[in-house]
């Protein structure tokens, strides 16, 4: 368990820069919302930032392993006897932690937009759980992908994969949306109803599945992999 927390906390501390810049825009624009505050617009705050979240959290683990390589860090890990499933779980973990900073802004941040509009919260605290394990469910699929494509096709097959839903259905392939989460919470991003806290539950179960079957599936790729050669 150590080694993971260790390259995890080595990747936060490379990405400060990424978590200053979008801690003050999500407190700022906690601020912006907050005048001649409505309903609705506290939806659009939620809908707005959690499209950006999803994205920087396939960024943030897409970009990782191409990274560790070019700085030679990885080969250094993993030459210490570290298993190269824990030096993924510890890039996922880290990824983690950055997301966790985000979701928590944005949920206190919600907090107060939704109380300003003089409604209850409901189950908010269960809906913004459950994206954040849809985003670390993303970031579990870019690491996948990125162990044995270049980072330009491996954000293109995450994106295939996590919005395939999107893709399928409307050729008319019937394709179950529940067990895609990022479509099942973009379904449940578009009615806002903060008393969906049975749905969102299986939201997030479903994606902590994603993320379990992903890491397992990155570990078998990633064993086959020589990590001194640039996936470029």
């Amino acid at each position: 368990m150590q080694p993971v927390l260790l390259i995890a906390w080595n990747f936060v501390r490379t990405q400060w820069l990424v978590v200053t810049v979008m801690s003050a825009y999500l407190l700022g624009m906690t601020g912006l919302f907050s005048f001649h505050l409505q309903f609705a617009e506290t939806a659009l705050f939620l809908q707005w930032h959690s499209l950006y979240v999803f994205f920087l959290a396939m960024t943030l683990a897409v970009s990782a392993i191409q990274a560790e390589k070019k700085s030679r860090r990885i080969v250094a890990v993993l030459s210490k006897g570290i298993h190269r499933g824990q030096y993924l779980a510890g890039l996922l973990c880290g990824c983690g932690v950055i997301i966790g900073i985000f979701w928590l802004l944005i949920g206190g941040s919600m907090l107060v937009l939704v109380r300003q509009a003089g409604h209850s919260v409901g189950g908010l605290s269960v809906i913004v759980l459950a994206l954040f394990c849809c985003c670390l469910a993303a970031s579990a699929v870019a690491l996948f992908y990125s162990v044995f494509l270049h980072p330009l096709l491996a954000s293109a097959a995450s994106a295939v994969t996590l919005l395939l839903p999107f893709i399928l259905q409307p050729a008319g392939w019937p394709v179950p949306g529940e067990i895609f989460p990022l479509f099942a919470a973009g379904n449940l991003l578009l009615r806002f109803q903060l008393s969906a806290v049975r749905e969102a539950s299986i939201i997030a179960l479903v994606a902590v599945v994603w993320v379990i079957v992903f890491v397992a599936a990155g570990t078998l790729a990633f064993n086959r992999r020589d990590v001194t050669i640039s996936p470029e």
